[in-house]
Parts: C-alpha cells; sequence; structure tokens
C-alpha cells in the first residue's frame, strides 16, 4: 500500500493534463516550458527520495522492534501521512512558482480564449448505465432482510474490525442496529459509487481547442474506464463485505485465517485496477511535443479553483470534474447536487460508526 501510493504521488505530474501544471492552467504553446520540466522533476525527485528514506527507516524500526499489529498499522499510517504531507507541500510551492512563472511571462495575454464543445459527444459516451450499480444493492437489501430473519443465530457479540491477518480483532454487543450496521453501511457506499458514477456521465466533456478530435477520443475513454473501475470496486466490496456480516451468523467462516485469502484478492483487485487505471491515464493524455502556432487557447479557469485544489463554479452545472492534482475526480462544490452525492452519505455513514460503538 505504502509503495503504491508513494508511486502514485511521485508520478502525479506526469499524469494530469500537461496543460495544468501543479493546479495552474498553462496555455498548450507553452507546456514546454524549460521551467516546467524542472519543477516536475524536482518535485518528483524530492517526493521519491523522502518517501524511500521513510521506507528503510519503517523496515528498521519494524526489525528491531517486535510490534503488534496494531502498532505496525498505526506506523504504516504515520508514515503515510507524512509522505501525503510532504507531497503537498511540494505541490503548493511549485503552485505559488508557476503562478508567479506564468505572469511574469504573461502567458495567454495574447491569445483568444475558446471554449471547444462537440455536440455528438454525448451519443458516443460509453459509461456504464445505472443497472449495472443496482445488482450490489440487491444483494445489499437481501442480506439486510437475511440477517434479520437469522438475528437468534447470531453471537451476542457482533465482529465489527478484522485485522491485517483476516481475524476478528473488535466487537459490539448485539442488538438490531449492531446486527445490520455492516450491510447499512455497504448500501451507503453502493449509494455514493453509483451517484458518483451518475454525476461524472451528466458533467460535461470538456475539450481541447486546437485538439478537438483527440481529446474526445481521451475524454470519452477516461470516462468509460472510470466507471467500469467503480463497477469493480463495487462488486469487489459487495463480495467482501457480504462474507463478512455472513461470518457473523455463521463464525465457522470466519476461524482460523479462512478470510484472509479474501483480503488478499479483494486488495490485489482494488489497488490492481487502480494501477491500470493511473497507466491508462498517462496512455491517453494529450502530447503537445509539437509546437502549437494557433492565436487561440483554452478558456482560463483559474479563478474557479482555490490553490488549484478546490473547485467552485456556479456557471458550470458539472457535478465531478477532473482533478487538476492527482489522478481521478473532485466535486464542484458550487454546485448542491455534490453534497448529496457526497457528503450526505458520509455523515450517515459517521451517524452509523458512532451510534455503533
Amino acid at each position: 500500500m505504502y509503495i503504491i501510493i508513494l508511486a502514485l504521488q511521485v508520478s502525479t505530474p506526469y499524469l494530469v493534463r500537461e496543460t495544468i501544471v501543479f493546479g495552474v492552467t498553462v496555455p498548450e504553446q507553452n507546456v514546454q516550458h524549460p521551467e516546467l520540466k524542472k519543477a516536475k522533476r524536482r518535485y518528483s525527485q524530492i517526493v521519491g527520495s523522502i518517501g524511500l528514506t521513510l521506507i528503510i527507516i519503517m523496515l528498521v524500526i519494524n526489525g528491531a522492534i517486535e510490534f503488534s499489529e496494531p502498532a505496525q498499522g498505526m506506523l504504516l499510517i504515520s508514515f503515510l501521512f507524512v509522505i501525503l504531507a510532504v507531497s503537498m507541500a511540494m505541490y503548493w510551492i511549485n503552485h505559488q512558482k508557476v503562478i508567479k512563472l506564468k505572469k511574469s511571462e504573461q502567458w495567454g495575454m495574447h491569445l483568444k480564449q475558446v471554449r471547444a464543445v462537440d455536440l455528438t459527444a454525448r451519443n458516443r459516451d460509453e459509461m456504464l448505465p445505472w443497472s449495472f450499480f443496482l445488482a450490489p444493492m440487491g444483494v445489499t437489501v437481501f442480506l439486510i432482510a437475511f440477517t434479520l430473519l437469522n438475528y437468534d443465530r447470531m453471537p451476542e457479540s457482533i465482529a465489527v474490525h478484522w485485522g491485517p491477518s483476516g481475524a476478528a480483532d473488535d466487537w459490539v454487543e448485539k442488538n438490531y442496529f449492531t446486527a445490520v450496521s455492516l450491510p447499512i453501511v455497504m448500501l451507503m457506499m453502493q449509494c455514493m459509487m453509483w451517484g458518483i458514477v451518475d454525476s461524472i456521465k451528466r458533467s460535461a466533456i470538456k475539450l481541447s481547442v486546437n485538439h478537438k478530435e483527440e481529446s474526445l477520443e481521451s475524454q470519452l475513454k477516461i470516462r468509460k474506464f472510470t466507471s467500469w473501475s467503480m463497477m469493480l470496486i463495487s462488486y469487489s466490496l459487495t463480495v467482501l463485505l457480504s462474507v463478512l456480516q455472513l461470518s457473523n451468523i455463521y463464525p465457522a467462516m470466519a476461524e482460523g485465517n479462512k478470510l484472509l485469502p479474501l483480503f488478499i484478492v479483494f486488495l490485489v483487485l482494488v489497488l490492481g485496477g487502480i494501477l491500470v487505471f493511473v497507466w491508462k491515464m498517462r496512455e491517453w493524455r494529450l502530447d503537445y511535443t509539437d509546437r502549437v502556432s494557433s492565436e487561440i487557447t483554452d478558456v482560463d479557469e483559474d479563478r474557479y479553483w482555490i490553490g488549484g485544489v478546490i473547485y467552485k463554479n456556479r456557471e458550470d452545472p458539472s457535478i465531478f470534474v477532473e482533478k487538476r492534482f492527482g489522478v481521478g475526480w473532485t466535486m464542484n462544490f458550487a454546485n448542491p447536487h455534490g453534497y448529496i452525492v457526497i457528503i450526505l452519505p458520509l455523515v450517515i455513514l459517521l451517524l452509523i460508526s458512532i451510534f455503533s460503538l
């Protein structure tokens, strides 16, 4: 997990669109600027070297001191937060440098800003329909009903957390709410994933004005692959949490390390899917190697991005837009529908966690 997250952080500047550098819009006429290449390289070198140093320190500590599984988990989480903090600090430093460079050299000042639109794009969109995300929800509803019908068979203490070995390591007292809390959590996560995919499908397809067809093909592939990735996560999560819920009804399913292979398969599918998605993002990214002689450029939307990270644009009906730094999508915080898709399920999950204690 640590190595995959580190690899993502190191490679992020080379995964996003070349016309977005550390959260700043750069006209494609300037994407080959040597200072931009230098900033990306320096970011990757610093984050990568610090990340590798932390790995060595972590291995030395684990080799010198015998930690319990919870202590090892806390150590890993601490190092993950450190590398993420280093990454964000380096991002912010370079974000400010690119803004300063853009202003000093007046990039885009003499170019006409144009927004490209293709009215046939929606007809070519191949994102998965909502029905593909309905099946896991049906499984969860059935599981809730099955749990209530078999409530008397469940032990007085219900497992709510499982350790790295696949064995339960935390329990709560049985009642009707705690008995179905795990399937309810699963249902909320399924609804969130369906809502994200449906919102992305309704979001605008943004094209490059000087590379309309190439950018459209890239956008369509990314959107299609995003929906498939979310479906993979939804189905994998449904299988994992369903088995964990059934293990509370049939405790023999979780004896010893029987659940460990399931955890391993889940991690391989999810983390492997992330790596494939990242690789595809890099493969489908537009190439701006050839210098553009055009006098037009894409619309500069920097004013809608706070720090190049938070997007707020009341004029954009899109609920989700592509991140400017990182892989995936982020919410349009000026669109209230996004709070229903993301914030509401998170609040419900938080309340379930609190009342399950």
